[in-house]
């Protein structure tokens, strides 16, 4: 299991936007949001809000079987609940998934953990 963390400027004046967001991802759409996980082969999720300077930032960690896979399999699902979500990232970060090399994941540099 890998963790991807994202930093992701939340656009100017969503932040209530996004606060809702996750709101209605535990409340009403929790079932089809955890079910949309699960094929993505996602296992948890935080998110958390960071007040910086330069605005609002939304710090995001998965814990995900596949890294490099998640975010064109989301890119590419027709399933109306991912569609949901992609305009949700859309309006609340201005992050469009569908454009290719939308959100890469990033080059790995180092990694430290303690020998078992």
């Amino acid at each position: 299991m890998t963790t991807l963390t994202l930093v992701l400027p939340i656009l100017p004046d969503k932040e209530e936007a996004w606060r809702r967001f996750y709101q209605e991802l535990s409340g009403a759409r929790r079932s089809e949001y955890e079910e949309s996980r699960l094929r993505l082969g996602i296992t948890k999720e935080r998110a958390c809000l960071s007040q910086t300077p330069q605005g609002e930032r939304a710090i995001v960690s998965i814990e995900v079987e596949e890294p490099t896979q998640v975010i064109p399999k989301l890119a590419a699902s027709d399933l109306p609940f991912d569609g949901w979500f992609r305009k949700q990232l859309l309006e609340l970060y201005g992050c469009n998934l569908t454009q290719q090399n939308a959100t890469p994941v990033g080059e790995l540099i180092f990694v430290w953990s303690v020998s078992s």
